[in-house]
């Protein structure tokens, strides 16, 4: 018995998510398809729908089985049955049911394109690209294919190819701030700055929710020295996410660029309550602390940091310091000598070892650590620390009683140059990693999980 078609509009729900999370139906759109004169497969049909627009997959497929069982010649059936395995996790099944509309009906965009997504979930990228192509060429205008085929050729390394196609799909769809984001992060790859912060400064307008794009403007404009621009960017992540302890960490070392160690400390404090043996942020905190001129906080973030790891020479200089700003002068010569035991041509230390133990009247053993001190500065060309070290060791010629020193030479405190990179698609936040004794911590460049991939109906 042969079969008889009409077309009759049919309605389903859209899920392609347009955000950074798994958010499930967000919108309805019209749906034209072959229609069969089978009455229980119409009322199967319809059934299907109603159970997918409400996001029951598991009911909608047991529906669109039952369709097919009464005729089997329904592309539309057969499309949607894959959405909804698709949405069960049941890729492979999808794969067969995407293949089967197309056998029906090869004129099916969105077929090709939610097949492309099965086969990219599988690992078959190739495949999926060939897919998402089949789909642009039945309608150009889809801007998930032409964003989803950026990601596929952003995974091979085709990274001119995928900003192309991230641009194109910017052009149909303005509102997707996941598409400049993952351009920016293309862009900073290739160390080209200013269009990643162009991309980042568009996706943060479209949703200024993005934290990861706030994050990632801030770091660009602290590696340029645009520092009041990287602080607005930085505080606008802390504030969205007080808990992301990466940007805490940065916004602290900003502060103390701009000269704000009260508020740099603030930020380092911050962090070692998130993070209790984050050592870069107790040994930040403890150089913040001595800026700020409180010495006993100083020390005990500094006595924290050398706990969880004992062999730093700048946190046991800084330590000294702390301690020779409280007159703890004993203490204090104990530090300076562990830090020129770890590094041994730092002529801070010599010096300030020189003056401590003057200061616990011991000037024969002064005078020979400021004698190093002296001839360290004079080998690194310092000239005007050669002077200081001559001026106060004339003070001790001078006079029986000990000169009036002001400060301890105290190191100092900057933001390093931060070579961004950025960690494989889909991994979280990398873990921080333990950088050279005089160096703060690097921070790598987040990378977003891919823009959710959803089947898109028809």
């Amino acid at each position: 018995m042969s079969k008889h078609y009409k077309q009759i509009p049919l309605l389903a729900a859209a899920i392609l998510s347009l955000g950074l999370t798994s958010a499930r139906p967000v919108f309805s759109q019209q749906v034209e398809g072959l229609y069969s004169e089978n009455l229980e497969a119409a009322s199967s049909f319809q059934v299907g729908l109603t159970l997918y627009n409400r996001s029951d997959f598991e009911g909608a497929e047991k529906a669109f089985r039952k369709t097919l069982q009464f005729d089997p010649f329904i592309p539309m059936a057969y499309y949607l049955l894959g959405n909804s395995l698709f949405q069960q996790g049941k890729t492979d099944l999808a794969t067969e049911q995407y293949r089967r509309a197309l056998a029906l009906d090869p004129n099916i965009a969105e077929a090709y394109y939610n097949l492309g997504l099965a086969l990219y979930r599988q690992g078959n990228v190739g495949g999926a690209l060939a897919q998402y192509q089949k789909a642009l060429s039945l309608k150009p205008d889809l801007p998930e294919a032409r964003y989803n085929m950026a990601l596929a050729l952003e995974s091979q390394g085709r990274s001119q190819e995928a900003i192309a196609e991230y641009t194109k799909a910017i052009n149909l769809n303005p509102n997707n701030a996941a598409a400049p984001y993952n351009m920016g992060l293309l862009y900073v790859k290739q160390n080209q700055t200013e269009p990643a912060i162009a991309a980042f400064q568009q996706a943060v307008t479209l949703n200024p929710n993005l934290i990861e794009g706030h994050y990632q403007l801030g770091i660009l404009q602290a590696q340029q020295g645009r520092w009041k621009e990287a602080e607005d960017s930085l505080r606008k992540v802390t504030k969205l996410d007080p808990k992301f302890v990466k940007a805490q960490y940065q916004l602290g070392m900003v502060l103390a660029e701009r000269g704000d160690f009260e508020g740099a400390g603030d930020r380092f404090a911050w962090v070692t309550s998130l993070e209790p043996n984050n050592i870069d942020a107790y040994r930040r905190l403890g150089a913040a602390r001595l800026k700020t001129r409180q010495y006993d906080l100083a020390e005990a973030a500094l006595q924290k940091a050398l706990s969880i790891e004992p062999n730093v020479a700048m946190a046991r200089y800084n330590l000294g310091v702390a301690l020779q700003q409280q007159k703890k002068y004993g203490d204090a010569i104990a530090q300076y000598q562990q830090a020129i035991l770890l590094q041994p041509n730092q002529p801070d230390a010599f010096f300030n070892l020189g003056v401590s133990l003057e200061q616990s009247q011991r000037r024969n053993e002064a005078m020979s650590f400021l004698l190093q001190a002296k001839s360290l500065y004079s080998s690194q060309g310092n000239l005007q620390k050669v002077d200081e070290v001559d001026q106060y060791m004339q003070k001790l010629a001078a006079q029986p009683t000990i000169p009036d020193l002001t400060q301890p030479i105290q190191a100092p405190m900057t933001l390093p140059t931060r070579q961004p990179m950025q960690p494989p698609t889909g991994t979280p936040l990398m873990q921080p990693t333990r950088p050279p004794a005089t160096e703060p911590q690097q921070r790598n460049l987040l990378r977003l999980t891919p823009f959710n991939q959803e089947p898109l109906n028809r």
